[in-house]
């Protein structure tokens, strides 16, 4: 009977009148929900980024994370066969990846595969950015990926290593005139050709030279 507001369904215990017209109080529900639920709380996004904060590798999904940091401590040799341990040193972390591809999302299995080897072949530094932090300055030291028939054999499942890159800092003199600091070189030196006068300051000094034979009867 669509006169009655009700589902004609039979008046038995703990079954509840629900409306026929229910989409506008589900609608008002989850209005509700998402004013409740904290912000951003399903947009967190996994990524992989290099250092100009471009997407570097997209996967279909990430499948599983794992992160190692270690301490070691050195120990050496004491009287009485006893050692002792001094310092504490930190050593690169690591973190492991197993992401997922398909060939049907952002990148195909062919350039997803290219890209991995591209980065595992550059000292490119990269960012694995997790829901709970970011992880900078890392470099694809190992791949390995598979297909399995349980879950898909078109299905790509690729393993990555990433390790961290130490980038260590030159000391800063400070001196009172700008021109008295030494100059430092932060990168790469490329050659390139003299300046003529420089050309001229090195031929002069060349042409000064004398390479001839000295007479041993003018020694004392």
């Amino acid at each position: 009977m669509p006169l009655i507001p009700y589902p004609d369904i039979p008046p038995l215990p703990g079954v509840p009148a629900i409306n026929r017209n229910s989409a506008g109080y589900v609608a008002a529900a989850l209005t509700v929900a998402a004013e409740l639920l904290p912000k951003n709380l399903f947009g967190t996004k996994w990524a992989i980024t290099d250092e100009y904060g471009n997407l570097a590798l997209v996967p279909d999904s990430f499948v599983s994370f794992e992160y190692k940091n270690e301490r070691k401590i050195p120990n050496y040799p004491i009287e009485g066969g006893a050692f002792q341990s001094y310092n504490k040193v930190a050593l690169p972390y690591d973190c492991r990846l197993v992401v997922s591809c398909s060939g049907n999302g952002s990148m195909s299995k062919q350039g997803f595969l290219a890209a991995i080897q591209n980065y595992l072949d550059a000292l490119t530094l990269l960012t694995v950015s997790t829901p709970d932090a970011n992880y900078p300055n890392l470099n694809l030291i190992h791949v390995d990926y598979k297909r399995e028939s349980r879950q898909g054999v078109t299905l790509l499942l690729a393993q990555l290593w990433f390790q961290e890159v130490r980038i260590a800092q030159q000391p800063t003199v400070s001196t009172v005139e700008p021109s008295g600091a030494s100059t430092k070189n932060n990168g790469q030196v490329s050659p390139v050709t003299p300046s003529t006068t420089l050309q001229s300051n090195l031929a002069g000094q060349k042409s000064n030279i004398n390479f001839g034979v000295i007479d041993p009867s003018s020694w004392d």
